[in-house]
């Protein structure tokens, strides 16, 4: 069973944007070599424990980046900053055990039955998982998220829904020696997922410039400003700089255009509305060009009491230099953003790089300009799923997110943080402008397909278009179904299996 650890690991590695190569296809080995470790465990501890550790072999070297935080901004060195993305690791593997647990447990049901239990579970640990631990950086549908033909389903089921299906039709190819009827079964199930995500795509024409009254223009500007030098007040005016000349040298160079501006998270790096003299600037920009401006910036705010509130905030300002309206990140990272009162370690604190911790907004509505209304979403609110159905709930036509992946140089983070986002734009059929300061910025049409893809830790400027849509997807009607649905169905092949009890050898 080792060889098939090894091979799960790898799975999780590999099938995920990393180092060396990237087979998402390869990501589907995962759920199966967790399923052969727990079906052939001898104790139910034995099952837990080998899930666990292929879920933190596969998980480490994938979020390995994580330390690069803690060492770089933190100061720790690497010995104690690598134990941190070991820990974060860890604690997304214990769903892994717990599969690894329900499929040793559940091994003497027939096998159609037993791979339907399973994915069932696999749905119902990721979805858990997502709300309980804060931080859903690796679901199947995500590894899979870069072909998007794999992943279109998640349009009618979402993506931890659509993971389960996948991990459906893995174990029926799996279980084939135990029942021939499985690979079939297993095969029309792929053949009719990929049929499907064919389709869609067909149906939806790629269009890297759309044109027509649903469509406009919009100019992203990286200002590939150093996460070191970021927050040091000496480098405010240098900031502001940088990104006025990127943008009006973009713009000078396409008079015709009057693009939405999108700046990235955190892009002044300082309080917009009280640092006036660097703020008329920005506003200058915007009366000059005509154009309206979206950008990051830390918000102020204040208790009753006279407390000073800071909030990672996104300002957008109309063409005549006004604030039209702003959007408070409403999901904060753990130890980035936010620490827990009793955490008051020293390297936790330069996390927050003098910023302070921020205060949690509370509105999802979407910042509106002429026909735009864009579903706010700064840097990882993007990997949940019902912030972005939210939005749409709140009339979103279409989806910005605002991001600064600087924190984790040139590591597969921000690639995998690109297509976990694209999903949301498969979900709620709604397109996306992502805009980056070290990149990668893009914009994501309704099929998650990249219509335009910048580079990484360059600085300058890309113009590109998009499309305002306004009709729902299947899952944002069918979502709140999905779970209670799900879960019945469990329960009912939980008790359906009891009846036909066999022994499997895989």
């Amino acid at each position: 069973m080792f060889f098939v650890g090894l091979v799960g690991a790898l799975a999780v590695w590999l099938g995920f944007p990393n180092d060396l190569i990237n087979l998402p296809p390869l990501a589907l080995l995962w759920p199966v070599a967790l399923a052969l470790l727990g079906m052939n465990a001898q104790t139910p501890s034995a099952a837990l424990r080998a899930g666990w550790l292929l879920g933190l072999a596969g998980s480490t070297a994938a979020l390995y980046w994580l330390a690069l935080p803690v060492h770089n901004i933190g100061n720790l060195p690497w010995i104690l900053a690598l134990p941190c993305a070991v820990f974060i690791a860890a604690c997304l593997s214990a769903a892994n055990g717990v599969f690894s647990l329900a499929a040793y447990v559940l091994r003497e049901r027939p096998p159609f039955c037993l791979a339907a239990l399973l994915a069932f579970v696999w749905y119902l640990l990721e979805f858990f998982a997502a709300h309980l631990l804060g931080f859903p950086w690796l679901p199947l549908a995500g590894a899979l998220a870069v072909c998007p033909v794999l992943v279109q389903g998640a349009d009618i089921l979402g993506a931890y829904a659509l993971g389960g299906l996948w991990v459906f039709i893995a174990l029926l190819c799996l279980f084939c020696r135990a029942d021939k009827r499985c690979l079939a079964l297993g095969l029309a199930g792929a053949l009719a997922v990929l049929s499907y995500g064919t389709y869609r795509l067909n149906e939806t024409p790629f269009l890297p410039n759309p044109t027509g009254p649903e469509s406009f223009a919009t100019l992203f500007v990286e200002g590939n400003i150093d996460q070191n030098q970021k927050w040091v007040p000496a480098f405010q005016r240098a900031t502001v700089d940088a990104y006025l000349n990127l943008t009006n040298n973009a713009l000078t160079a396409c008079p015709e255009e009057k693009p939405l501006i999108v700046w990235p998270e955190t892009a002044l790096p300082f309080f917009f509305e009280k640092s006036l003299a660097h703020a008329s600037r920005v506003r200058e920009l915007a009366r000059a060009s005509g154009c309206p401006l979206l950008f990051g910036a830390p918000g102020a705010g204040q208790r009753g009491n006279g407390e000073l509130l800071v909030f990672n905030r996104a300002f957008l300002l109309s063409p005549e230099g006004d604030t039209i309206g702003w959007y408070d990140k409403e999901h904060l990272v753990p130890f980035g953003e936010h620490l827990p009162a009793w955490l008051h370690f020293d390297f936790l604190q330069k996390l927050l790089q003098g910023v302070g911790v921020y205060e949690q907004g509370s509105s999802s509505a979407p910042l509106r300009h002429g026909a735009l209304a864009l579903g706010m979403l700064i840097c990882y609110e993007g990997i949940f799923p019902w912030l972005a159905d939210a939005r749409v709930k709140d009339g979103a036509n279409i989806f910005a997110d605002i991001s600064n992946d600087a924190w984790f140089g040139r590591t597969p983070a921000a690639l995998q943080h690109l297509y976990l986002t694209a999903l949301r734009a498969i979900e709620q059929n709604r397109w996306i402008l992502r805009g980056t300061n070290t990149g990668i910025s893009a914009v994501v049409d309704t099929r998650g397909r990249l219509t335009l893809r910048g580079e990484q830790f360059t600085a300058g400027a890309l113009f590109a278009r998009a499309r305002l849509v306004a009709v729902q997807s299947p899952y944002h009607t069918f979502k709140p179904w999905i779970f209670p649905s799900a879960l019945l169905l469990f329960c009912t092949l939980l008790v359906f299996g009891r009846s036909a009890r066999v022994a499997h050898t895989f």
